[in-house]
């Protein structure tokens, strides 16, 4: 489960520990405010784009832009997790309203998305807590357990879901000048997660590297549902009233029941992966 700090000792401990190091996102800020903020880990985070900081440089930029880091111990499969996220100290002390009561209840049976009476917002929380669930449950398997291949079945069938309806009505439906940065980041998470997806789901057999494209694509799924939950989910609510909330989760519901109907929902995918959403 993700934690929060502001302590730098413990941040620059657990970076440290996992071999990372304080960076910033290059060509960003300027006049000695470095930018954009990230932890590098040479050779996992794959981009090109940043360049190291000092830790003094790092946390006095940590600090004056009053930031808070969230982190991971341990995916849910018991391996050093190397998940983080930077965000706003307001933001980390009220996680998206329910978002963090929600985020204990992950060990309960997957529920499904109701169609009366549920928000848009609520909806997809709902779909989080339930993507939380299977990939708990499929860590706890041996990729040999024919129960293996169903539960990530099941998982990969809930990821394309949630995107689904997530690209084709509510990114639309809550696109704002407050929310556009936020929305298009969705975006490209979205298609990060269905690359190792489809990957995934051309395993015949469990290969050398599932394990390792399973991890990535939970840490990528984690990620994803803490940036919605923190910043984008607490201003949605500021632009859109119940009403129009309930509006959104009512068309949501209906998609998710005629993919269902339709059957094997990540089979649209890698026909997503040729032409990705906009938002």
């Amino acid at each position: 489960m993700a934690q929060t700090t502001t302590d730098h000792d413990i941040i620059r401990r657990w970076v440290e520990e996992r071999g990372g190091s304080p960076a910033h996102v290059k060509r960003t800020g300027g006049d000695g405010d470095p930018g954009i903020l990230r932890i590098d880990f040479p050779g996992f985070s794959g981009r090109q784009s940043l360049e190291k900081l000092s830790w003094e440089q790092f946390f006095e930029a940590f600090d004056a832009n009053e930031l808070a880091f969230i982190y991971q111990d341990r995916t849910r499969g018991g391996q050093q997790s190397r998940f983080n996220k930077l965000i706003s100290r307001a933001s980390a002390g009220d996680p998206g309203g329910d978002g963090g009561a929600a985020r204990k209840s992950a060990g309960s049976s997957p529920r499904t998305p109701s169609k009366d009476g549920t928000d848009a917002i609520a909806l997809l929380k709902e779909q989080h807590r339930q993507v939380e669930q299977l990939a708990l449950e499929l860590g706890e398997l041996e990729r040999s357990d024919a129960a293996f291949r169903r539960k990530f079945i099941a998982l990969a069938d809930a990821l394309a879901i949630h995107t689904s309806i997530e690209e084709q009505i509510f990114y639309p439906s809550v696109k704002r000048a407050d929310t556009a940065e936020l929305l298009q980041h969705s975006v490209e998470e979205h298609l990060q997660a269905k690359r190792v997806l489809a990957t995934l789901m051309m395993e015949s057999a469990p290969g050398a590297n599932m394990k390792e494209e399973l991890e990535e694509l939970v840490g990528l799924t984690e990620e994803h549902i803490i940036e919605e939950e923190h910043e984008l989910f607490p201003a949605v609510r500021k632009l859109l009233d119940a009403g129009e909330l309930a509006g959104l989760g009512r068309q949501m519901s209906e998609l998710v029941t005629r993919l269902q109907n339709e059957g094997e929902p990540r089979k649209h995918v890698r026909e997503e992966l040729e032409q990705p959403a906009h938002v």
